[in-house]
């Protein structure tokens, strides 16, 4: 079986992310797809990963968050990167064929590509190794997606400061998965003459189109039902597996022994001068206003101002 080609008009996140996750629930076994997309800036984390280990999510400006339903690390996506996703059967399923496809389809520019250990693929420059693709992977019943980026021509300073986690909070006993960091390069590094449009010019001449038209999709019931659930701060926070963390250093009279869980993106307190945070979500647009009202701000001292600046620091 031969896969078709389709290519993304849009640049929008979580409606590509949406579009996947519905392409793979309809596959045609028969028809396996490769889909390309190329998405505004965001930081993507894995299905089981916790964003404030592998991000500052409070302070991304003009930068989309996205927990995604595969598992895997964090990444980082903008219009110099170009994603890919491989969706067959089970049966058909080949993680290792698939990046030596790729690597074949980029060779005509210059490119010798390479599958490490992880399934990333690398490229040797001037005697070192550089990581310019990372993979993620989802089984669903008798389906599975084989997705991942290509680094082409990324910003690459931003991508090392939106993947760069935010002020210290001591965490314990985190169950998400941590991402690997690793030396990353731009693939036009290597090839000064790739850019984005080569780079699809070339899959678009080793491939047949699909004729699934994804305008279309993208307005239908299913596709808009998984946007409205990965745009959620109940998917995207509230789905952090649990947590606990040392809150300690908000209180100034601590013994050093305030710490709460964070569960379903809720907080409990495990300790009786925090009492007053349990039920507050953690890490949303609402978790200010409910942290105001639970103090009721305006009876505080300011020492109580202090208390809910510095605990709204390391919460929120």
């Amino acid at each position: 079986m031969k896969q078709q080609l389709l290519v993304s008009p849009f640049h929008d996140p979580y409606l590509n992310l949406a579009i996947e996750s519905v392409l793979l629930d309809t596959l045609d076994l028969n028809n396996p797809l490769l889909l390309l997309y190329i998405n505004d800036p965001s930081v993507v984390i894995g299905r089981f990963q916790n964003p404030w280990v592998e991000t500052a999510p409070s302070s991304l400006e003009g930068i989309h968050l996205v927990r995604r339903q595969s598992g895997g690390g964090t990444v980082f996506h903008d219009r110099g990167n170009l994603n890919f996703s491989f969706l067959s059967g089970q049966d058909d399923y080949d993680k290792t064929e698939n990046l030596k496809q790729i690597s074949r389809i980029l060779e005509p520019a210059g490119l010798s590509l390479k599958i490490n250990q992880r399934h990333d693929l690398t490229v040797d420059f001037e005697r070192e190794t550089y990581k310019v693709s990372g993979s993620a992977f989802r089984l669903k019943k008798d389906r599975v997606f084989h997705h991942g980026t290509l680094l082409i021509n990324s910003e690459l300073a931003t991508l090392k400061k939106s993947i760069t986690p935010g002020i210290p909070r001591k965490f314990l006993n985190t169950r998400g998965t941590e991402s690997v960091r690793s030396r990353v390069i731009n693939l036009s590094g290597v090839a000064p003459d790739l850019t984005i449009e080569k780079s699809l010019e070339l899959f678009r001449g080793a491939m047949e189109f699909s004729l699934i038209d994804l305008k279309s999709l993208a307005c239908s019931e299913e596709v808009q039902n998984e946007y409205r659930i990965l745009t959620s701060e109940d998917w995207i926070f509230g789905k952090t597996p649990l947590f606990r963390q040392d809150i300690s250093s908000a209180f100034q009279e601590s013994d050093g022994s305030t710490f709460i869980t964070v569960k379903s993106g809720l907080i409990r307190s495990e300790s009786e001068n925090a009492d007053f945070l349990e039920g507050i979500p953690y890490g949303r647009n609402e978790t200010e206003e409910a942290l105001r009202e639970r103090m009721n701000l305006k009876d505080l001292s300011e020492s109580g101002t202090e208390l809910f600046r510095r605990l709204l620091e390391i919460i929120r």
